[in-house]
């Protein structure tokens, strides 16, 4: 006896469907995905967020500033956090290099090679001549503002949303030329620039020690608020 096997027009209606059914499922799959990056993302932004803590604690209730002439923020953050891979995001542009674990020193990870910047605005930045440090008793609700932010460079500016190098993601312009180096952005970036890190969204320090998550199109607002911006200690 002949056992039947598929026909053609089986197998092609076979192959139809596990083609359909991977069309639906890969994007869960890549949703998936990144909501894992974007929780490993946030447990990193709730270590910086304690650091500065215990930094502001150890100094006289004083914010690390983002640059104060000789180190960053995350040099300074060196004594509470022992490990460089805090200061990546598993969806930044920028990868995590091992080397940070060997040579402790954080003068390169965050300005070419981490992925989250300082709110100048509420650190203070010597640099860019911003004032600070600032207390945090000086600071009118600081469960409302931000300390900490995935970003394209160390330092988080509101009058820089659109800028190359500043940029925040999901604020910027896409497929963009940074400025310092002159070196295109690649997909990543550009995704990065276009629609937030993280399902369109960022994570977020706050300055009273706790992390979260927010859409790029509420942050991209906050640029325009003339009263309780979350990046602007000023406006309270």
């Amino acid at each position: 006896m002949f056992k039947r096997g598929f026909t053609l027009i089986e197998l092609l209606v076979v192959i139809a469907i596990i083609a359909i059914l991977a069309a639906i499922l890969f994007p869960v799959f890549a949703q998936a995905r990144e909501k894992a990056r974007q929780a490993s993302c946030l447990s990193n932004m709730k270590q910086i967020a304690t650091a500065i803590a215990m930094y502001a604690d150890d100094n006289h209730e004083t914010l690390p500033m983002v640059r104060n002439g000789y180190c960053n923020w995350a040099q300074a953050l060196s004594f509470y956090i022992k490990n460089g891979k805090i200061f990546f995001c598993p969806s930044g542009v920028a990868g995590y290099n091992g080397d940070y674990d060997d040579n402790w020193n954080m003068a390169n990870v965050i300005p070419y090679g981490g992925n989250y910047g300082a709110n100048e605005f509420v650190m203070g930045d010597k640099d860019n001549g911003i004032n600070g440090p600032k207390k945090l008793a000086r600071l009118k609700n600081p469960s409302n503002l931000v300390a900490v932010m995935d970003s394209g460079s160390m330092f988080a500016r509101a009058d820089w949303w659109d800028g190359i190098y500043g940029y925040l993601p999901g604020a910027g312009t896409a497929g963009a030329t940074m400025n310092m180096t002159t070196i295109a952005w690649g997909a990543d970036a550009q995704s990065d620039f276009a629609t937030g890190r993280h399902n369109e969204g960022v994570n977020i320090a706050y300055c009273d020690g706790h992390a979260g998550y927010e859409k790029s199109s509420i942050v991209y607002t906050w640029k325009s608020m003339t009263s309780k911006s979350p990046m602007f200690p000023a406006t309270w």
